[in-house]
């Protein structure tokens, strides 16, 4: 999958590295170098997310395509904000109509409004006691999961423009063994793990970051792989 991810963003990096080129000799008008550098970004977080069939990430992240060029594109009359209804409204039905194989949770792990997305201002508290499938999505908000599963095994968290925060300090691994998945685009992400778990980490970061609170026990019974994309955001690991 890494080697993927890097085929397609080197590929959208020389293309863009083609497209300055050709910017210069005067053939793409009205496209400047970080019009063309977003540009190139949010290509690649939109391919993503077909790839993945994560409505948000594919729906946003053409809308602010089509903002960072709008001129290009003679779209000026709907940009910024009806692109933007769009990509919500579009976000929010499609996400109803198809929602992602993940979102099918066994034996009913916990009922949110929208199909698990959390929107506005406020935060959010929600407790799962049983199942081992967790998904947390928040796009424009905020979202706190306390985490009680007794036979967890992954977790999908995905914030776009939000904060979110998973505790899985009284979680219990299925089979000592379990992965959690971060996209983080435009938003934070707080992870807090007990520290006597052993974790690994494999994150891509696009003008992003990811950083540690605390040190793990690499020798720790349970094995916990954090895993995902960060794009212009921060992705924060608490070891509690």
């Amino acid at each position: 999958m890494k080697v993927r991810k890097n085929i397609l963003w080197g590929i959208l990096f020389i293309l863009a590295a083609v497209a300055l080129v050709v910017n210069k000799l005067g053939y793409l008008q009205g496209m400047g170098f970080w019009n063309i550098l977003f540009s190139v970004i949010l290509i690649g977080i939109c391919v993503n997310g077909i790839v993945k069939r994560r409505w948000g990430n594919i729906l946003f992240s053409a809308a602010f395509f089509i903002i960072v060029n709008d001129t290009l594109l003679h779209m000026e009359n709907l940009t910024p904000w009806t692109v933007l209804g769009v990509a919500l409204l579009g976000t929010i039905g499609l996400n109803m109509l198809f929602p992602t194989k993940s979102r099918h949770i066994r034996n009913h792990l916990f009922t949110e409004d929208m199909s698990g997305v959390k929107w506005g201002e406020s935060d959010e508290l929600m407790i799962t006691e049983e199942g081992d499938v967790v998904q947390q999505d928040v796009i424009f908000g905020s979202s706190v999961k306390y985490i009680k599963s007794q036979e967890l095994s992954k977790v999908n968290s995905d914030c776009i423009f939000g904060e979110v925060s998973v505790y899985l300090t009284e979680a219990v691994l299925k089979e000592h063994r379990a992965k959690v998945f971060v996209d983080v685009i435009f938003g934070n992400a707080n992870i807090y793990v007990p520290a006597c778990w052993a974790v690994s980490t494999n994150t891509d970061q696009i003008f992003g970051n990811v950083s540690v609170c605390g040190t793990c026990d690499p020798n720790g019974e349970n094995k916990l792989l954090i895993s995902g994309d960060v794009i212009f955001g921060e992705l924060v690991i608490h070891y509690v």
